[in-house]
């Protein structure tokens, strides 16, 4: 439908020869007389609008928006990230190297302090983190980069080798010289995440609340060491035998780290991963309201 204001052509001839800025609006047209819209009883909410919203002095709205109840992929969201410190990379400057980080500002795990030279435990640790993994993106690949710093990401073993780098150590090892990038398999796990008792939270970042306990949801990126003793030594394996024929999140595990020394001379902290309870059907309801998983599965599977 086309909409004409009701211009005076020789208004706007006017207004164009004038010397100065003149701003020409439409002319005030007499306002029609409301007449009441009657309510369909078919409609609902119609009775309410009816007595509300008279023709004639309707607001216009925004065009282009689409009203509903949008779900995001993950891909489109941030959330907090746990993170094992080792002993490089700039968390080693704020957190005891070993500890288990969420979202680089709080501690959930801290391991014990052995002296070096006597063996003695100076402090003990702090008890293990309660989680469950609920799933896993698709495993992608990343840069192996001196002195724990950031690299490049990509989605396939192709793109590993369009981007001049090898999964391969042996290969890596024969052609770095010539430039080969050593790249490596990453897993990002989500994860639900109990509250450790010790942890001091306004339910701002354990917001979530499951047979009486805050559980808070991140990601834990496995790689390197993390994604041998973690990902497939564990989860994987667990899930591929049948110890999780329900699916990752039917069991709860608690996880601590350990420091673990290589033939090389080089150290690292490593995930400790042991089941700890099976967890409840009002869990498994939980975790079917955060991943729209099939209403059929069960933690009795």
């Amino acid at each position: 439908m086309e909409v004409k204001f009701g211009v005076n052509e020789q208004t706007v001839a006017d207004a164009m020869s004038a010397k100065t800025t003149t701003v020409v609006c439409p002319p005030a047209d007499p306002a029609p007389a409301p007449t009441e819209r009657k309510a369909n009883p078919t409609v609902p909410g119609s009775a309410f609008l009816a007595t509300t919203v008279r023709s004639g002095n309707m607001a216009m709205g925004p065009t282009g928006l689409v009203l509903g109840d949008k779900i995001p992929d993950f891909q489109d969201i941030i959330l907090p990230r746990m993170n094992i410190v080792q002993n490089i990379g700039k968390l080693k400057d704020s957190f005891d190297s070993g500890a288990l980080v969420l979202n680089q500002q709080d501690a959930l795990f801290i391991p014990p302090a052995v002296n070096a030279k006597t063996g003695i435990v100076e402090r003990e640790s702090t008890p293990p983190v309660f989680l469950t993994v609920l799933g896993f993106r698709p495993t992608r690949y990343c840069e192996k980069v001196p002195g724990g710093g950031k690299g490049m990401i990509v989605n396939t073993e192709a793109d590993v080798r369009s981007n001049g780098g090898t999964l391969d150590y042996a290969e890596w090892n024969l052609k770095k010289a010539a430039g080969m990038k050593r790249f490596e398999p990453l897993a990002d796990a989500l994860v639900a995440i109990e509250r450790p008792a010790s942890f001091v939270d306004d339910d701002s970042v354990f917001v979530y609340e499951v047979d009486g306990k805050k559980i808070a949801l991140a990601l834990w990126a496995l790689r390197g060491t993390s994604y041998t003793t973690a990902a497939k030594r564990v989860f994987f394996t667990a899930r591929a035998v049948g110890c999780l024929r329900g699916g990752y999140p039917t069991w709860q595990y608690a996880v601590s780290t350990r420091e673990e020394t290589y033939d090389s001379g080089n150290k690292a902290w490593i995930p400790v991963c042991l089941p700890k309870v099976k967890t409840t059907p009002v869990f498994m309801d939980f975790v079917r309201s955060v991943l729209s998983a099939p209403q059929s599965e069960t933690a009795s599977e």
